[in-house]
C-alpha cells in the first residue's frame, strides 16, 4: 500500500482536514498513526496544519450529514440558516456548504480552551447567544465539551439538532434522557477510536427529528 501521501515533504503527517478524504483513506491514515503510537499528539495539533481534531471528517460522513440536513430542512418550514455552534475552526461548515442549499453559519466562543486557529469568518459567539441571534432552522454540535449544557438547552427549545460525538466523552448525560435517533453511521471516526481493532465510539445523533423524514 502506498503511504507516501500521508506525509508532507518534511516527513510530517499531513493535516487530515486540509482536504476531504474518503472514509477508506482516513481509516488507513489513522491506522498508520496508531501504529506509531501518536494519535493523541497528532489530534492535539501535531500535524502539518497544526490542526486540532476531534471528529475525523471524511467524504462519506459529510455527505451523510448533509443528507440529514437537507431532508430536515424540507420537513421544517423555517427559512432560517443552518447553524454550527462550538464550531472550532469551522472546517465542518466549509465541508458542508457545497452540499446544502442553505446558508451555514459557524460560531464559537473562542475561549482559548484549545490552541485552535480560528478563521475570522467563524463568529465569536456563545451557543445560546448565536441561537437567539440567528434563529436557525437546524443546529449542529460536534464534540460539545464534557458536561456542557448547551446542547441540552438547544434540544429543549425544539430545534432540529445533529449532535456528533461520544456521549461518554462529551456533552451532558441528561441530553440522552431525551428522545433521539442514533444514525449508527459506519463512517463516523474520531480521535478516541481503536483503528486497528475497528472499535469506533462516536456517532451522529439526531434530536427533534422524525424517522419518517429520512425514510
Amino acid at each position: 500500500m502506498d503511504t507516501g501521501w500521508m506525509r508532507d515533504s518534511s516527513g510530517e503527517f499531513i493535516d487530515i482536514h486540509k482536504d476531504l478524504l474518503t472514509y477508506e483513506q482516513a481509516l488507513s491514515f489513522f491506522r498508520m498513526i496508531e501504529a506509531e503510537g501518536s494519535i493523541k499528539e497528532y489530534c492535539n495539533g501535531g500535524n502539518a496544519g497544526g490542526r486540532w481534531v476531534f471528529q475525523i471528517f471524511n467524504s462519506e460522513f459529510v455527505a451523510e450529514l448533509a443528507d440529514v440536513i437537507r431532508l430536515s430542512l424540507i420537513a421544517v418550514p423555517s427559512k432560517g440558516p443552518v447553524l454550527e455552534v462550538m464550531a472550532g475552526d469551522g472546517r465542518l461548515t466549509e465541508f458542508l456548504t457545497p452540499l446544502v442549499n442553505r446558508e451555514i453559519i459557524a460560531t464559537d466562543s473562542k475561549d482559548g480552551r484549545y490552541d485552535i486557529a480560528y478563521p475570522k469568518w467563524v463568529q465569536k459567539m456563545e451557543a445560546h447567544d448565536s441561537i437567539e441571534h440567528h434563529h436557525p432552522s437546524f443546529v449542529i454540535f460536534s464534540w460539545e465539551p464534557f458536561l456542557s449544557e448547551a446542547g441540552l438547552s438547544v434540544v429543549r427549545s425544539g430545534l432540529p439538532t445533529a449532535w456528533i460525538g461520544n456521549p461518554e466523552r462529551c456533552g451532558h448525560a441528561d441530553l440522552f434522557k431525551r428522545k433521539y435517533i442514533k444514525k449508527q453511521s459506519r463512517y463516523a471516526l474520531c480521535r478516541h477510536d481503536s483503528f486497528t481493532d475497528s472499535k469506533f465510539v462516536s456517532d451522529l445523533y439526531l434530536f427533534n427529528c422524525k424517522e419518517k423524514w429520512f425514510s
